[in-house]
């Protein structure tokens, strides 16, 4: 549970051997180049390296591949797009392809398809305009080259809802009677549309009689140039011409369609391009003379015998050396976890790794994350399926590194999920295991019924407490390991003592309740309780007298008040038959306690104890937090219970069709499987996200900080393959 130890290294060579190094460096991946372009040094500066042609030739392809894949039908499966897992391509084939292929002709062929493709849309979406403008009048029995005015008569168009043309007209012909000719165009749900010809001298009142009915006027629709004839006419032309272009569009993508066999070579070359230009950004951060080169960086001190090999192996113009880093310097951070405990890396990878100095959490998450995602889903059939399909996906992905872990997670939780499921009495929902003599004598407890409900809300509580405890543990933990022991001895072993007791009490005592006696809920034994009230109260001391120490590797300062601690718990027991024994003792440590900095006033010391107690105050307050934490845990029940609820609801609902005769048994079959498919994806979906929360939220708030700057070695990166050497 340690992360990697980080070596800093200096390597200088002779410049002919620059791009061979670097070839090296990036085919074993283990060393982090750092950035030298600011740095000082007599004789060196930056190496003046120009990336311009490389990235034209990435801008290049990534144009052809983004234009071909708006035509490749052939989608990806669910599964391979979900987790980005890509084919395995051999790294000699994908350096014949960047030796021999030329994607030049294609690339130009592409930009004639998509640049006439463009211009079409341009032009269909002109004509679209078009036609909806000129569409209302499509009936108008009047050519559009008289669509205008003279001199003394204005043409023009207008629109009102058609509820009100009726009343216009009417107000038109009362008061305009020979003034104006309006002709009705179209009228669609809504709207009329008419045109109209107005002597000049009385439009302001045909405007004011079109506004008043909540009419407008619009204009003359944009024609194209040279137009002339009915609309209809018009109309006509410009659908033909969009088919034109829609019958052209297709031919585009037949022959866009029959380029796409050239895209593997095309996603190859891209790949190599990539990493060609990685190494280029790589060599831009060191520092040169006319004849030699200077690197820094960082690589884990394991690897460092088998970098310096491969560099004298290949080179001899080079030389390597440990280096110590400046005093403000950090280094990467690199998890470094046995095989058993890696699959947790994805979960803290996800949320943040530790800095240098922190405490790498992996071991502990891996069992929490587990139980606790195998409880969310409560499934023994859905367990199985999800190890069926991942130990599949392993095989048929071995090649991917990074998917790996992230498998053998979900792995190892759809065995906790198969327990679960056993110990519960889940199998593809609740009622097949009922039906089923085997499965049934092996269910530990039924959550069909409110005593295995309780059993199973008491155990996810009892894990939360569990998780949180050891949460404040490795704070302690932590704290000891770089030289803060008695810090976190005062601050969480208080904490720790006040939790322990509470965990007795409630291990002891809650089982003892009557109302719960008939569940046969486990516990300890009932001779438990009052050490774990005891325990107890010392912690609410604890809490209450060293939330805010002073000096707190000075035990000798701390002494007076665990004598308090002790004398108010004497106090508070009476019954124990040693009750003048804490008034004693509290009289005692408060006068110690008063006497401890005599160099100060009295009136200084009385505020500085009334101060440590106030900020007890406060962090006893911080219980009811504590409470909210383990109450969090239920969501596990209350996700284990939906699970159970969704798939017995499928079974139930697909089951009345098995009453039909053959057409009901084929389609429960059908139904059934497509049922059971999506509650597996959005039940384990679910218990995926709410394990992580868990771990996230209530967990990792203890003692984790995170913010570590990930260990970015130079190696080879795929956009579309994984490269095997």
């Amino acid at each position: 549970m340690s992360l990697a130890r980080m070596q800093k290294v200096r390597l200088i060579g002779h410049d002919s051997e620059r791009e061979r190094v670097f070839t090296i460096l990036q085919d074993l991946g283990v060393l982090q180049i750092a950035d030298l372009t600011d740095r000082k040094e007599p004789g060196f500066r930056p190496k003046t390296l120009t990336t311009h042609e490389l990235e034209t030739k990435l801008t290049d392809l990534r144009y052809t591949l983004d234009f071909l894949a708006r035509y490749d039908t052939e989608k990806k499966g669910f599964i391979q797009s979900f987790f980005n897992l890509k084919e395995l391509i051999r790294f000699e084939e994908i350096e014949r392809i960047a030796r021999e292929y030329d994607y030049r002709p294609l690339w130009q062929r592409v930009r004639q398809l998509d640049q006439e493709s463009v211009e079409l849309r341009a032009e269909r979406a002109q004509l679209e305009t078009r036609r909806a403008e000129l569409l209302p009048w499509r009936q108008l029995p009047l050519p559009v080259e008289e669509w205008r005015s003279t001199a003394t008569t204005l043409f023009l168009l207008g629109r009102l809802p058609k509820e009100r043309y009726a009343q216009f007209q009417e107000a038109i012909q009362s008061q305009l009677s020979e003034m104006v000719f309006v002709h009705t165009a179209s009228t669609d749900d809504r709207d009329s549309y008419f045109y109209a010809l107005v002597l000049k001298d009385s439009e302001e009142i045909f405007g004011k009689i079109l506004a008043e009915h909540g009419g407008e006027r619009l204009g003359v629709p944009n024609l194209p140039t040279g137009a002339h004839g009915l609309p209809n006419a018009i109309l006509e032309e410009i659908e033909r011409r969009i088919r034109e272009i829609d019958a052209r569009q297709a031919e585009i993508a037949e022959k866009a369609k029959a380029l796409l066999p050239e895209k593997p070579k095309l996603q190859a070359l891209y790949d190599y391009l990539h990493n060609e230009y990685l190494k280029a950004q790589a060599q831009a951060r060191l520092l040169g003379s006319p004849n030699t080169f200077v690197l820094e960086g960082w690589v884990r001190a394991s690897d460092y015998e088998r970098l310096a090999q491969a560099l004298q192996n290949n080179s001899e113009a080079v030389y390597l050396e440990r280096i110590t880093p400046d005093p403000n310097e950090v280094p990467p951070v690199a998890l470094e976890n046995r095989r058993l405990f890696q699959p947790a890396e994805f979960l803290i990878k996800l949320f943040g790794l530790p800095h240098q100095k922190e405490l790498d959490p992996t071991p502990f998450v891996l069992p929490f994350f587990a139980i606790f995602f195998g409880i969310a889903l409560t499934d023994a059939g859905y367990g199985l399926a999800l190890i069926l399909i991942f130990s599949y996906l392993k095989r048929r992905y071995r090649h991917k590194r990074g998917f790996q872990p992230f498998a053998n997670l979900i792995i190892l939780g759809g065995w906790a999920a198969v327990v679960a499921g056993i110990l519960t009495g889940g199998f593809f929902g609740p009622d097949i295991v009922q039906s089923v003599e085997w499965l049934r004598e092996r269910v530990l407890f039924d959550i069909s019924r409110p005593a295995g409900l309780v059993v199973f809300l008491l155990f996810s509580f009892a894990l939360g407490f569990v998780q949180i405890f050891l949460g404040n543990l490795l704070e302690l933990y932590d704290k000891a390991r770089t030289g803060h022991l008695w810090d976190g001895v005062w601050h969480e072993g208080s904490w720790l003592v006040f939790m322990a007791g509470l965990g007795i009490v409630a291990g002891a005592g809650v089982p003892q309740l009557q109302a719960l006696q008939e569940f046969g809920v486990p516990g300890l034994p009932a001779s438990w309780l009052p050490g774990g009230i005891t325990l107890a109260l010392a912690g609410v001391f604890l809490v209450l007298f060293f939330s805010r120490v002073e000096a707190p590797h000075e035990v000798s300062r701390q002494m007076p008040w665990l004598l308090l601690t002790g004398a108010a718990v004497l106090w508070i027991q009476k019954p124990l038959g040693v009750w003048p024994l804490g008034e004693l003792l509290g009289a005692a440590s408060i006068v110690w306690i008063l006497l401890i900095d005599r160099g100060s006033s009295l009136g200084s010391r009385v505020r500085a104890v009334l101060g440590r107690i106030g900020a007890g105050l406060f962090r006893l307050y911080g219980a009811t937090g504590l409470l909210g934490d383990v109450l969090s845990y239920s969501r596990i029940m209350a996700l284990g219970l939906s699970t159970g609820l969704i798939a017995y609801s499928i079974n139930q609902l697909t089951g009345m069709l098995l009453q039909i005769p053959w057409v009901g048994t084929v389609a429960f079959v059908v139904l059934v499987t497509l049922g059971q498919i999506f509650s597996l994806v959005i039940n384990s979906l679910s218990a995926f996200v709410h394990a992580a929360r868990l771990h996230y939220v209530e967990f990792f708030t203890k003692f984790y900080e995170a913010g570590g700057e990930a260990f970015r070695p130079l190696a080879r990166e795929s956009i579309y393959y994984d490269i095997q050497r």
